[in-house]
C-alpha cells in the first residue's frame, strides 16, 4: 500500500457512522477519482488490487441505529495481562448487540457495542466489567449519527436488506430483487443517504497488507492549546491517516488519528513525530491485533426492524438523542 492506497480508503471512509450524512456514491470509482485526484482507471485498478490481496475484504451498507431504537457506545478496558484478555475474549465476544470488537497489542481492548436505554448500557458495561476484571471503563467514542426525523417505510427496509447483500449495486441491480423500478430503489436510497439512514463503508483488513500496520495515535494536548494542534498533525500525517476523533474521555487523549504505518520503527517515530508538534504534551501509539466486526448480529436485528415495520409495530426512531 502506498500513499493514493490510503488515500483510496479514506475517501470512502471506514467508520460505518458519521455526524452527518455521507454521499450515497461514497464507494463509485467516479467519486473516489474526484476526492483523490487519480484517474478512474487508477482507482478501479487499485481497488482490485486490494480486494484480491484481502485488504478490502468487503462492504457494509449500516443503518442509522436510531431507526432500531438504539445508541452505539465503545469503552475501553485493560486486562490484567495478555493471557487473561485471550482467556476473556471467547465470552466477550458473546455480548449481544457487540457491533466491532478492537483488541490492541497488549492489555488493551475496545468493545463497541449497541443498547437501548441507560440501564441497557449499564448492564452490559457491568458484564465487561466482570470478565475483563477491570472495574473501571473509560468511554471512548460515541457512534454519532444524524437525528432522524420519519421512521423508515417497509419498503426502505426492503431496499436497505438488499444494499446489505451487495453495499455496492446499483439501483438497477436491486430493484429486481425488490419487485419495484429502478427509479424507485434510486429514490429511496437517495432520500435515506441525504438523511443519514445508511452509511456505506468498505472492511478493511489491514493484517493482509504486507509489513503495514494500522494504529491509534492517542494525542494529549496542553490546556488551552485549542485547535492548532489537531490541524497541524492532521498535515503532518497526511499521507498516513483514515480518519481522526476527538475521544469521549480525556483520559484517552484529547485527539485521536488512526494511522497506517509500514513498520514497528515507523510507528514510534510516528508517535515521537507527534510530540513534536506545538500544543502536544504526549503521544501514545496503540497497535491493532485484531479488528473484529458482527455483521449477523446486525443483520437479525434490521431484519426484526423490517418485520416491525411491516407490521405496523416499529419503535419510533430516536430524533435529536445523542
Amino acid at each position: 500500500m502506498d500513499a493514493l492506497d490510503v488515500g483510496i480508503i479514506r475517501a470512502m471512509g471506514i467508520r460505518p457512522y458519521e455526524r452527518v450524512p455521507k454521499p450515497l456514491d461514497v464507494l463509485q470509482p467516479a467519486r473516489i477519482a474526484r476526492v483523490t485526484g487519480a484517474s478512474m482507471n487508477t482507482v478501479k485498478d487499485r481497488i482490485a488490487r486490494m480486494t484480491e490481496r484481502g485488504i478490502i475484504a468487503g462492504y457494509y451498507a449500516v443503518p442509522n441505529l436510531r431507526h432500531m431504537g438504539l445508541r452505539g457506545e465503545a469503552y475501553h478496558f485493560r486486562f490484567p495481562s495478555d493471557e487473561a484478555k485471550d482467556a476473556a475474549l471467547p465470552r466477550l465476544l458473546e455480548l449481544e448487540g457487540l457491533l466491532e470488537f478492537h483488541d490492541f497489542l497488549g492489555r488493551g481492548a475496545c468493545a463497541d457495542f449497541a443498547f437501548r436505554d441507560d440501564g441497557e448500557m449499564q448492564r452490559k458495561l457491568a458484564f465487561l466489567g466482570k470478565v475483563s476484571g477491570d472495574g473501571k471503563s473509560r468511554p471512548f467514542y460515541s457512534r454519532e449519527m444524524p437525528p432522524v426525523e420519519r421512521a423508515l417505510t417497509p419498503l426502505d427496509w426492503r431496499i436497505l436488506q438488499a444494499l446489505r447483500a451487495d453495499p455496492r449495486a446499483l439501483p438497477a441491480a436491486l430493484a429486481p430483487a425488490i419487485g419495484v423500478s429502478a427509479r424507485t430503489v434510486k429514490r429511496h436510497l437517495e432520500q435515506m443517504a441525504s438523511e443519514g439512514s445508511v452509511f456505506l463503508v468498505p472492511i478493511v483488513d489491514p493484517s493482509k497488507a504486507d509489513g503495514l500496520f494500522l494504529f491509534e495515535l492517542l494525542v494529549y494536548l496542553r490546556d488551552g492549546s485549542g485547535p492548532r494542534p489537531m490541524a497541524a498533525l492532521r498535515a503532518a500525517f497526511h499521507d498516513e491517516h483514515v480518519y481522526a476523533y476527538v475521544p469521549a474521555s480525556a483520559e484517552l487523549g484529547h485527539f485521536d488519528m488512526l494511522l497506517f504505518a509500514r513498520t514497528t520503527a515507523d510507528v514510534e517515530a510516528m508517535r515521537r513525530r507527534a510530540e513534536t508538534v506545538d500544543g502536544v504534551v504526549r503521544a501514545e501509539a496503540w497497535l491493532f491485533r485484531a479488528f473484529i466486526g458482527f455483521p449477523q448480529w446486525l443483520d437479525a436485528a434490521i431484519e426484526r426492524a423490517a418485520e416491525a415495520a411491516k407490521n405496523g409495530k416499529a419503535d419510533p426512531p430516536r430524533g435529536r438523542l445523542h
